[in-house]
């Protein structure tokens, strides 16, 4: 029954997760760790595993969809670990209660915009999108800045970077998803293997959570493809007023 239920969880998260192109981990590490009983350090090391294998199958997924930018998605990946030893030490300055709900705020205000702003969908392909100089910029920006956040609050850098490619790179929410799982799929690859080494990885509780993961990383794309992308940046939009949410509860609730 605990297999059944896993796959469940892996299928519906990542369902979820992949259509607008998020990890998923802000839902799954808690899952895991309330309904599961896992320890977080456990918990962390089991969702990493799902989700590497959620990335790389949506990857293929978009990829046959042509819905993969991936210059941009490379671009967004060169400085996260920089930016996570500076938001490691960041942490060391400033309570990071105070931080969460600063972030938290953020957020908020990111999905409102996400909602309201009245603007074009953006680009439909990833041909359309020029490496120029504003695009470096603001990919060197996202990297860094999905990297502090990381180690910060211990969530996925997708929120920046799906920020930053549909707010800053006009990208459409489509474009910008498969792009996002394709960067994930090469992060998480290299995220996994020390939690491998340290015995975080449950493969009881792992194996059925991938497997649930496989199937709705094939799943999301295919939803996505068919909705509107005004629906998409809704539910994006959603997705992050929930985390926004959470974490401006941090400084009063505790993490």
């Amino acid at each position: 029954m605990i297999e059944i239920a896993l796959l469940l969880v892996g299928l519906l998260i990542a369902t979820l997760s992949s259509m607008i192109g998020l990890a998923g981990g802000s839902f799954m590490v808690p899952t895991l760790v309330l309904a599961f009983g896992l320890a977080t350090q456990k918990a962390v090391g089991v969702s990493l595993f799902a989700i590497m294998f959620m990335t790389i199958s949506a990857t293929v997924a978009y990829a046959a969809q042509r819905k993969i930018n991936y210059k941009v998605g490379l671009l967004l990946d060169t400085l996260d670990v920089p930016g996570a030893v500076l938001g490691a030490f960041i942490t060391t300055l400033v309570a990071a209660t105070w931080l969460a709900g600063m972030f938290g705020a953020l957020l908020l205000f990111i999905a409102f915009y996400l909602v309201w702003k009245k603007k074009s969908e953006g680009h439909s392909s990833g041909k359309s999108l020029s490496l120029s100089r504003r695009v470096l910029v603001y990919c060197m920006f996202g990297s860094f800045a999905s990297g502090v956040v990381s180690a910060m609050f211990g969530i996925g850098g997708g929120v920046i970077d799906e920020t930053v490619m549909i707010l800053l790179l006009g990208m459409s929410i489509h474009l910008s998803a498969g792009t996002a799982m394709f960067g994930m799929a090469i992060t998480t690859v290299a995220a996994v293997i020390p939690h491998w080494l340290l015995g975080n990885i449950l493969l009881g509780y792992a194996i059925p959570l991938a497997i649930g993961c496989v199937i709705g990383g094939q799943i999301g794309p295919y939803i996505s493809k068919r909705t509107p992308a005004s629906t998409l940046r809704k539910i994006l939009a959603a997705v992050f007023i929930v985390i926004g949410a959470r974490m401006l509860l941090v400084p009063f609730i505790g993490a």
